[in-house]
C-alpha cells in the first residue's frame, strides 16, 4: 500500500521538478498552447484540507496547477481556497448544476450562476470543470449544450476546451492510472494509449516521453498522509469500484 500516498505524490513533483519537465493549470495550457507539456489538473471533491497539502508541495518544487472545487460542504472552504491561490495556483469551478437540478436546464443555469458567483469572492476563476457525479443519470457537460460557457465569463472547460486526440490522459479515478470499468465520465477522447498501473509507472512514462504532452487528474482525497487513512481509502474504493462497475453494466 505505498501508492497513492502524499510521499509518493512528492515523489511524482520531485522527478519533475529534477527533471525539467513544463507543467501547467488548465487556463495557462488554453493561453499558451505548448507542445510538450504536464498539464496538471486536481479535482477537489472532498477533503480539502487533503489538497492544501499538495498544493504545499507543489509550490515547495515550483509547480503551479490547477484545483477544482465543488460548492458541496465536503469541498468548498473559502479558507483553503484562498491559502491554494496564494501559493499561486489556478482556482475553478466543479461544477455539478445540472445534477442539483434534477434534470432542470433553466434551474441548472441558474444554480450555475449563483455558484460561481460565490467563487468569484474568494477567487478569480478562469476555467470549470464538471463533476462526473457517477450515481446521477445527468452529464454536467450537458449545460453547455444551451448555452456557451464564455456567457459568464469563463474561458474554458477542462474537457471541452483542450483537444485531447494527441494527448496522453491519466486519472487516478479508481485508484489506478489504468482505463477501468469504474470511470464512468472521466473520459475524453484521446488517440494515445498506455498501459499504467501505478505511479512509478506513470512517473517512468512521463520520464521517457518529454517531448509529448500529458494530461493528469488526481483527487486530492485519494492520496493519504499516513498507513490508517491509506487502509480506510482502499477499502472505500474497493466499495465504490463495485458500485460503479455494476452502474456502467446498466447504463
Amino acid at each position: 500500500m505505498t501508492d497513492f500516498t502524499v510521499k509518493k505524490y512528492e515523489a511524482f513533483l520531485k522527478s519533475l521538478s529534477e527533471n525539467n519537465i513544463s507543467v501547467y493549470g488548465i487556463y495557462d495550457f488554453i493561453k499558451l498552447k505548448p507542445e510538450k507539456a504536464v498539464i496538471l489538473r486536481h479535482d477537489v471533491d472532498r477533503k480539502p484540507f487533503n489538497s492544501l497539502k499538495i498544493a504545499k508541495l507543489e509550490n515547495k518544487y515550483k509547480i503551479k496547477s490547477t484545483y477544482y472545487f465543488r460548492i458541496v460542504k465536503t469541498s468548498f472552504n473559502t479558507d483553503i481556497i484562498q491559502k491554494i491561490k496564494k501559493l499561486g495556483h489556478e482556482i475553478g469551478y466543479h461544477y455539478e448544476d445540472l445534477s442539483l437540478a434534477k434534470g432542470n436546464l433553466k434551474k441548472a443555469l441558474q444554480f450555475f450562476e449563483n455558484h460561481l458567483n460565490k467563487f468569484k469572492e474568494y477567487a478569480e476563476v478562469h476555467t470549470i470543470s464538471m463533476h462526473g457525479r457517477p450515481l446521477s443519470p445527468y452529464d454536467n457537460r450537458d449545460l453547455w449544450k444551451a448555452v456557451d460557457f464564455e456567457k459568464y465569463g469563463i474561458k474554458g472547460e477542462a474537457f471541452l476546451s483542450i483537444d485531447y486526440s494527441d494527448i496522453y490522459y491519466f486519472t487516478d479515478t479508481g485508484r489506478s492510472w489504468s482505463e477501468n470499468s469504474v470511470n464512468l465520465r472521466d473520459k475524453v477522447n484521446s488517440g494515445l494509449k498506455a498501459d499504467i498501473k501505478n505511479t512509478d509507472e506513470l512517473i517512468n512514462f512521463i520520464l521517457s516521453n518529454k517531448d509529448v504532452r500529458i494530461a493528469i487528474v488526481t483527487h486530492p482525497e485519494r492520496w493519504a498522509d499516513s498507513y490508517f487513512e491509506n487502509l480506510v481509502n482502499m477499502l472505500k474504493d474497493t466499495v465504490v469500484n463495485f458500485i460503479k462497475r455494476i452502474l456502467n453494466l446498466i447504463r
